[in-house]
């Protein structure tokens, strides 16, 4: 610095620098300092990045952080005795050793699982931390992100509200909402607009996040209904709405619930449904400030750039779209709203998000609210109606579980994720019948529900009398059949099939439904650590 200070080039009264011979050297020189600096810094950072490269571990991204620290679970000593809280009905124990195994070998951080049996709480387990920096233990009524797992939620509303009368999924949308009819959405159907079919997944101008604001809903609404489809007509093909699927659906909820007040999608479930099964205070969608920040898990997430390395996880191209191409229809599917930079499961844990209605991706719960809307639904199907708390009727049932259906133009491609998955009806549906074990679909194993970020997943399978739920705040990468999720899930249909041998009735199809998607199975052949328990 002293020497660029004495070389600078003295100036004349009238301000123009006096340059001689001997500064334009010493001006020469700092030019060639600065260019090696620089050159040095880029190589520094190259090495810096071909190294981390060639060494990051591939498996779980937690797996590396867990070996420089003390944080974990099993770093507890007496963890399993400390953290894992619940109970299992006889002979559903066999799924219990699978949740504490994924906290000894497969990186779960705080989790809980809770299953329902022909309309019976049989297991009800929750444990871990809330919070690794704190290690605040995970309570019994801990309320965690569940990301897209709040898609199957939002979609009882509409299920609700067609069993009532007052919607049909063969309807125009514009029956219900004449403003959506522009922009060529003149003809899409109700059924079109949940099925992912109508390429509003990135609507552009983006939403934000002031706008979903309650007192912001007519402004919402008219963006809403400004917005022009990708492509030229529903069905064309599939893409995931994975943000957007919620605003639309909450519109509708507002204009055809009926008791006047607009009802949001949130509203009416809390009223309709959360508060009849007696959950209102265990699942949100639009999280209120009276709930206390500890009762609030923190979700451990890849971060920054970090999703980009190459796990095998992902769908190839999936969060270089993402992170590196906005304009993207993937990257604007994710980023409407924008909610950072690069965007990721840990924004969720702001509470101005958390606040806000996100019915797609936003909701707040616990395994067993999210269980128990699904059980409600088991019991109406197996009871043929006489055990119905939420009113569904068997003609909307119907409407909503009819076979998924690919795109005209691209099939069963997803415009979206880049993978072929099984969508319809605001719903994860199985595959089709010819494909049921291929591992080739990401699609629900049986029955209907919805996946989640990082490893969620909520559902009901009627024909094994099951209603399912698995949270977590610790963020895996596969989209579908996270490993932990996986082995409680593929342990359940186990002890299923076990009672119905016992029964004397037919057996499950054990080899279609504890098959993975091959993005998963690949990634556990990988990482056998992660596979279920013999």
């Amino acid at each position: 610095l002293t020497d660029v200070l004495l070389s600078a080039p003295a100036r004349q009264p009238g301000g123009r620098p006096r340059v001689g011979n001997h500064q334009m050297a010493a001006s020469s020189e700092n030019s060639a300092l600065l260019a090696q600096a620089a050159a040095a810094g880029i190589t520094a950072l190259l090495t810096w990045g071909l190294y981390t490269y060639l060494t990051y571990d591939p498996r779980w991204w937690w797996k590396r952080r867990a070996a420089q620290t003390g944080m974990e679970v099993p770093h507890r000593e007496d963890w399993e005795a400390e953290l894992i809280h619940g109970s299992v009905a006889p002979g559903w124990e066999p799924v219990r050793e699978e949740f504490v195994h994924s906290f000894r070998a497969r990186g779960d951080l705080g989790a809980a699982v809770c299953i329902y049996f022909r309309g019976e709480r049989v297991v009800d387990l929750w444990g871990g931390y809330r919070d690794r920096r704190t290690r605040a233990r995970w309570e019994e009524d801990t309320l965690v992100p569940i990301f897209s797992s709040t898609k199957g939620i939002s979609a009882f509303a509409l299920m609700m509200l067609t069993s009532a009368g007052k919607l049909d999924l063969e309807e125009k949308v514009a029956k219900y909402w004449p403003d959506f009819a522009q922009n060529g959405k003149e003809d899409v159907t109700v059924a079109d607009l949940i099925d992912h079919s109508v390429g509003l997944a990135g609507i552009d101008p983006p939403i934000t996040l002031e706008m979903l604001k309650r007192e912001n809903s007519a402004k919402l609404r008219d963006h809403l209904a400004k917005a022009e489809m990708e492509w030229p007509k529903a069905r064309d093909y599939k893409g995931y709405m994975a943000v957007m699927l919620g605003f639309y659906e909450s519109v509708l909820v507002q204009l055809t619930e009926g008791s006047g007040k607009e009802r949001t999608i949130g509203q009416y479930l809390r009223e309709e449904a959360f508060e009849p099964l007696n959950i209102a205070d265990e699942i949100y969608i639009g999280l209120p400030d009276s709930v206390p920040g500890e009762r609030i898990a923190t979700i451990d997430g890849m971060g920054g750039l970090e999703p980009l390395w190459p796990t095998g996880a992902f769908p190839d191209g999936l969060m270089s779209k993402i992170l590196l191409k906005p304009s993207s229809y993937t990257a604007r599917a994710f980023r409407n709203p924008q909610l950072s930079m690069t965007p990721g499961v840990c924004d969720y844990n702001r509470r101005d998000v958390q606040r806000v209605e996100m019915p797609a991706s936003g909701g707040m719960a616990t395994a067993r609210a999210v269980a128990t809307m699904y059980s409600a639904a088991e019991r109406s199907i197996n009871t043929i109606g006489e055990v119905n708390p939420l009113k569904l009727s068997q003609a909307a049932l119907d409407q909503f579980l009819k076979p998924a259906l690919p795109g005209r133009n691209n099939g069963w491609i997803d415009e979206v994720i880049g993978a072929e998955a099984c969508m319809g009806a605001g719903l994860l549906l199985p595959p089709p019948e010819e494909h049921r074990g291929s591992g080739r679909f990401m699609a629900a194993p049986a029955g209907f529900g919805t996946p989640g970020a990082g490893g969620s997943f909520g559902y009901c399978d009627p024909n094994a009398e099951v209603a399912y739920s698995y949270v977590m705040n610790r963020a895996g990468q596969l989209i579908v059949d996270d490993p932990r999720e996986f082995a409680l899930r593929a342990r359940m249909y186990d002890v299923v099939q076990t009672i119905r041998v016992k029964e004397g009735r037919p057996g499950l199809k054990l080899e279609e439904l504890n098959t993975p998607h091959y993005l998963a199975r690949t990634y556990m052949d990988a990482h056998p650590e992660l596979k279920r328990l013999p």
